[in-house]
């Protein structure tokens, strides 16, 4: 199950549109699962590592995954290479992520590349790696196109993902 929690409000017409995005892509049940309280301290650019360690869990399943959906804009990586943009974190192989719908004003405006960071970021909960066909989710975040592209899965990578999910089952 995906269990999408929100730390700011949305439309929930827009959040059953993003769960079915999610279902399709995944083949697993998503849902809304309720909103969560940004805990205090935390300021706008927010850092995506602390509010995973330290927002208020959800309650979930061992193979549930959480998706944390922010308006608020995210603080940009330390990488050996420099500063990178970020709209979305996950920690590979783990249960929980979190994506920004930071510049959009609303879900719906930046609904294609907003639903493809969650697809790209849930993809690296399931262990998927980056891809090189363009026209995948799994194809880096910080690559032009990426933002233009459908919230849809390579032959590769669906497969992968549906071998892991299958594997994950309790």
């Amino acid at each position: 199950m995906i269990r999408v929690v929100t730390l700011d409000e949305y439309d929930d017409k827009q959040l059953a549109k993003f769960s079915r995005t999610l279902y399709t892509a995944f083949g697993v049940g998503s849902e809304h699962s309720g909103s969560a309280e940004l805990p205090a301290g935390f300021s706008e650019p927010l850092d995506s590592e602390k509010v995973l360690d330290q927002v208020k869990a959800v309650r979930a399943y061992k193979d549930d995954k959480v998706l944390y959906l922010t308006s608020r804009k995210l603080k940009e990586r330390e990488l050996p290479s420099g500063k990178a943009p970020t709209n979305g974190f996950s920690r590979f192989g783990k249960d929980k992520a979190i994506i920004s719908s930071n510049p959009y004003k609303d879900l719906e405006t930046g609904y294609k590349h907003v639903a493809r960071l969650a697809l790209h970021q849930l993809g690296h909960l399931w262990e998927l790696h980056h891809c090189l066909d363009p026209r995948c989710s799994m194809y880096p975040p910080w690559t032009p196109s990426f933002a233009g592209g459908e919230p849809t899965f390579c032959t590769f990578c669906r497969e992968k993902s549906e071998q892991k999910i299958r594997l994950a089952k309790s």
